[in-house]
């Protein structure tokens, strides 16, 4: 009896060590090109994940949509093939909509006046996404601008123009619509091709995006205008990360964390550097018509408010934000006026 007590406890033992030993890949898809920033320093992070916990987190990047659109891949999350994804918060519009308040046209005037809502809002919306079963390391944005085949200076030059509109947006669907625009909503990898075959005269999205997409192929001119705040985020499955060890779950959520807040910081860095890439390649800079912006932000500001009424997205996060923004704007008023 004794020896064959001695030999389970052996076995138990062993089956724990070997447990505590094993390899847990974590497969996550992404759009972004393998030769992006975003890459190179998710490529770095699983490279330090890896020896930090002795190769028991192996973090597997699927580049370039090879996995298909979001749809497909929160699809293969569900039956196993993936645990993770590089998504959009139009990506999760059903499921979370108060993710896509940032990304609302025309709220934000400024890098500044995101930061300043960011610091404020980012943990509560990143709560809901954990309380929706996946784990996730931070937001990364930046502005998206107009890109064009014909000069764009204000709201007339849209018009009975065919506008491209990412696949699943709804919120910027309903917008444009608002402004008697006519969207065709597409997904992300069509967007070259129909930029080429005349598919699409306009697109809105980040100049560093538009560059990895190589778009600067396919358009005459792109204007600088904040027309939304566009972001990203890393989501892995929960149930995939709980299989982790307690200490590999930390090491994995310190250094995404810290690398998605790298990325974030350099975003405006690389806008700048696209919008140079952009006009080294022939692209011509269009300066917008200031008043005609100007009634375009305010029209869209009440627009925006009856999206929240008509349960779009919740009016509390939506008038948290403008809240925030409407401090903010005070604030630096008040400052510039002292300065004078």
């Amino acid at each position: 009896m004794r020896r064959t007590s001695t030999a389970i406890f052996a076995l138990i033992l062993m089956f724990a060590f070997t447990a505590a030993d094993a390899k847990t890949r974590i497969k996550i898809a992404t759009l972004v090109p393998p030769n992006s920033g975003w890459a190179s320093k998710m490529e770095a992070a699983k490279a330090e994940i890896k020896e930090r916990t002795e190769g028991r987190v192996d973090l597997n990047f699927r580049y370039g949509g090879t996995m298909g659109d979001a749809g497909q891949v929160k699809q293969m999350m569900r039956i196993g093939q993936l645990h993770g994804g590089d998504f959009t918060p139009t990506d999760f519009q059903d499921q979370l909509p108060d993710l896509n308040v940032y990304g609302l046209p025309f709220a934000f005037e400024s890098l500044e006046e995101v930061n300043y809502v960011r610091e404020r809002m980012d943990e509560a919306l990143q709560a809901s996404i954990e309380e929706a079963g996946y784990v996730t390391f931070g937001f990364a944005g930046d502005f998206a601008i107009v890109l064009s085949n014909i000069p764009v200076r204000g709201l007339d030059d849209l018009r009975s123009r065919k506008i491209w509109l990412p696949e699943g947006d709804a919120i910027s669907d309903r917008a444009m619509k608002e402004l008697q625009l006519v969207p065709n909503s597409k997904p992300i990898s069509d967007v070259l091709t129909g930029l080429k075959t005349g598919l699409f005269d306009v697109v809105t999205m980040p100049a560093s995006v538009a560059v990895a997409l190589q778009l600067h192929t396919a358009v005459k001119y792109y204007t600088d205008v904040p027309v939304i705040y566009a972001m990203n985020f890393l989501a892995i499955q929960e149930k995939t990360f709980n299989k982790l060890s307690a200490e590999d779950q930390a090491v994995t959520r310190e250094v995404l964390t810290r690398a998605y807040a790298e990325i974030n910081a350099q975003a405006p860095i690389d806008a700048e550097n696209a919008k140079d890439a952009l006009q080294k390649n022939g692209i011509e800079s269009v300066e917008a018509d200031a008043a005609a912006f100007t009634e375009l932000r305010a029209s869209m500001a009440d627009n925006n408010r009856k999206m929240a009424e008509s349960g779009m997205y919740s009016v509390e996060v939506f008038e948290q934000m403008q809240g925030l923004i409407d401090e903010y704007r005070a604030a630096n008023a008040q400052a510039s006026a002292e300065t004078q």
